[in-house]
C-alpha cells in the first residue's frame, strides 16, 4: 500500500506529541512493508543524518503558534496558514501525480494552507484520512470567513465528509463541535495516544533516601502548566518536604529560570532542555511521579501516558484528553488545575501516602495493552486498507489554473 503522509511539521522540528505521533506512524508503516512518502515543511533544526528520500520537505510554513494570540501577526500570513497557500497546494498536486498514493494520511494542517489542500483531495476524489490531534477544523472555521470557505466547499463541515476521521480523544471532538458546529456524520474513530515502550528501562526504587523526584516534559509555557509547577514547588519547599523537579522541554526558559530564582528554587527545580523520545522514556525510570498540570482543553498530552507506561505515575489535570483513559487513584492522580491542588498531590507522593509501585504497575499494564503502539498501528493500518482504492488523475492541464483562481479569489474576497 502506498501512503502519503501530509503534515505541517516533522522531526526534528516539532511542537509536541502531534508531530511525534505522525512520524512514529509513518516510520512504523514503512517497517511493516508499506511504501511511504511524507510531504512536510523545511526544517532549520540541525539533523544528525541526511533526510531520507521518502521525506520531502517541500512546503512553506506560514505562522505556527498554536492558540497563542499575536497582534502583530499579518492577516495574509494567517490566511496562508489556515486557508490557502498556492505554492503548497501545487506541491501536494505534484506529490499526488508523482507518488500516486492509495491513501493520503493528513495530520496537522495548520500553517500550510490546509483548507485548500483538503479541497484538492476531494476534487480529485483521492481517498484520505484526517488524524485530529488538535482542533484543526476550529482553527480554519475561526479564521476563514464563511464566504471564503465556500470557495473550497467548506461553508460547514462538507470538506470533511469524504475523509475517514480519527480523533485522539472524545474531549477534542466535543470541543470541535462546540466551537465550530462541525460534526462528522460519517463518524470518527477514537485512536487515543500511545507509547512505544520497546526501549524503556526497569524502574528504580521509589522515594530513594526519602526524596521525591518529580519530572515534567512538554513545551515550557503557561498553557502546559510550567507556572503552576514552579508555584507548587515553592509551596512544597515551605512545608519542608525533600524533593526535586526536572523539567524537560523548550520554551520561554529565561522567564522560568528567573521565576525559580525569585522563589529560591534553584536547588529544587532544574531546566534540562529537550531529549529525544526514547531517551526521555528511559529517563523516567529514575523519577517517582510525572507532573502534567496542562490546560483543560489539551486534546491528549502524550507525555504522561509515556511516563505511566514506564511505571512513573502521572499527576495530571482532571479533565484533559489523556484523563479519559486513566483512572484516578489507579493509574494516576488527577487534580484541579491550581498550584494548590498540584502541591497537595506532590506532597502526598513525597510523604508516602501514594502506593507508587502499585500505581506504576497498573499504568504499565494499561499502556502495554489498550494503549500500546502496536495496537495503535493495527487500528491505523486496518483503516488505511479500508480506505485505500484506485483513483484516476484527470488529464486536465488547467487544474493548476483552477487552483490558482480559487486561491486568488479567496485572497480578493478576504482582503479586497
Amino acid at each position: 500500500m502506498r501512503i502519503l503522509f501530509l503534515t505541517n511539521l516533522y522531526p526534528p522540528l516539532i511542537i509536541g506529541g502531534y508531530e511525534i505521533a505522525c512520524a512514529q506512524t509513518a516510520e512504523a508503516m514503512r517497517s511493516r512493508g508499506h511504501e511511504v512518502q511524507v510531504l512536510t515543511t523545511w526544517s532549520h533544526v540541525p539533523q544528525e543524518t541526511k533526510t531520507p528520500d521518502w521525506i520531502r520537505r517541500r512546503l512553506d510554513l506560514h505562522w505556527y503558534v498554536p492558540h497563542t494570540p499575536n497582534q502583530t501577526l499579518e492577516a495574509r500570513d494567517l490566511h496562508s496558514a489556515v486557508c490557502s497557500s498556492y505554492a503548497n497546494t501545487l506541491h501536494l498536486l505534484d506529490a499526488l501525480l508523482d507518488f500516486r498514493p492509495d491513501v493520503v494520511s493528513a495530520w496537522n494542517l495548520t500553517g500550510i494552507g490546509g483548507l485548500a489542500m483538503m479541497d484538492l483531495l476531494n476534487h480529485l476524489d483521492v481517498p484520505w484520512t484526517l488524524y485530529l490531534g488538535d482542533r484543526v477544523p476550529v482553527d480554519i472555521a475561526a479564521n476563514v470567513p464563511a464566504d471564503v470557505r465556500g470557495i473550497f466547499n467548506a461553508r460547514g463541515g462538507e470538506v470533511y465528509e469524504k475523509a475517514r476521521i480519527f480523533s485522539v480523544s472524545q474531549n477534542l471532538l466535543d470541543e470541535i463541535e462546540t466551537e465550530s458546529s462541525i460534526s462528522f456524520p460519517q463518524g470518527a474513530d477514537i485512536v487515543a495516544g500511545w507509547a512505544d515502550l520497546s526501549q524503556s528501562l526497569p524502574h528504580q526504587p521509589y522515594l530513594q533516601n526519602g526524596k521525591a523526584r518529580f519530572v515534567a516534559a512538554s513545551s515550557v509555557a503557561p498553557h502546559k502548566g510550567t507556572d503552576l509547577i514552579i508555584e507548587a514547588s515553592a509551596q512544597l519547599q515551605e512545608s519542608g518536604v525533600d524533593f526535586s523537579v526536572d523539567i524537560f522541554g523548550e520554551g520561554d526558559l529565561p522567564r522560568y529560570v528567573d521565576m525559580a530564582k525569585r522563589l529560591r528554587l534553584e536547588e529544587r527545580v532544574r531546566f534540562l532542555g529537550s531529549l529525544p523520545y526514547m531517551d526521555l522514556l528511559r529517563a523516567y525510570s529514575a523519577y517517582d511521579a510525572f507532573l502534567c498540570p496542562t490546560w483543560e482543553r489539551d486534546p491528549f498530552p502524550f507525555a504522561p501516558l509515556g511516563a505511566a507506561g514506564c511505571y512513573t505515575p502521572p499527576i495530571l489535570t482532571r479533565n484533559c484528553g489523556t484523563s479519559e483513559r486513566l483512572v484516578d487513584g489507579v493509574h494516576c492522580i488527577k487534580i484541579e488545575r491550581t498550584a494548590e491542588d498540584l502541591a497537595r498531590a506532590m506532597a502526598e507522593v513525597a510523604t508516602g501516602q501514594v502506593n507508587l509501585a502499585k500505581m506504576g504497575r497498573a499504568g504499565r499494564r494499561l499502556v502495554e495493552g489498550d494503549l500500546s503502539f502496536e495496537r495503535h498501528l493495527d487500528k491505523m493500518e486496518r483503516a488505511f486498507e479500508e480506505c485505500a482504492r484506485s483513483w484516476e488523475m484527470p488529464e486536465d492541464p488547467k487544474l493548476p489554473l483552477l487552483l490558482f483562481l480559487k486561491h486568488n479569489l479567496s485572497v480578493r474576497l478576504r482582503f479586497g
